[in-house]
């Protein structure tokens, strides 16, 4: 019969990894929160580079690539801004999901006026 795998991944205890896991998602959250400026300072430099390889070192594959990919940074960092000004404040229910809950307390009122 075999014996268990004693790897290291099966004898760290159950709370270290869940430390870890920890770790990873505070990092990612804060990683996430800078994401727009992140990708915001990426598209700069291209603009950046694309505007000297147009103009001191003549590659213009070089500049036409990092023009691209410049616009599409400031493209997707307008997004980023736009969806984050949408989802501030959605915390509540939504429209429908009030006028739902008002539609079931008028049935139940009905029901009871009719008894």
């Amino acid at each position: 019969m075999p014996e268990k795998d004693s790897s290291p991944s099966n004898s760290m205890p159950s709370t270290a990894k869940l430390e870890g896991v920890i770790l990873m998602l505070s990092v990612l959250i804060k990683v996430g929160k800078c994401l727009p400026w992140i990708v915001l300072a990426f598209a700069a430099v291209n603009m950046i580079l694309a505007v000297l390889y147009f103009t001191r070192w003549d590659h213009m594959l070089s500049g036409i690539l990092n023009l691209v990919l410049a616009i599409a940074g400031f493209v997707f960092f307008a997004q980023l801004v736009r969806r984050r000004k949408i989802h501030r404040y959605n915390y509540g229910y939504t429209r429908r999901d009030l006028h739902r809950e008002t539609k079931i307390t008028d049935d139940r009122k009905v029901r009871a006026e009719a008894r």
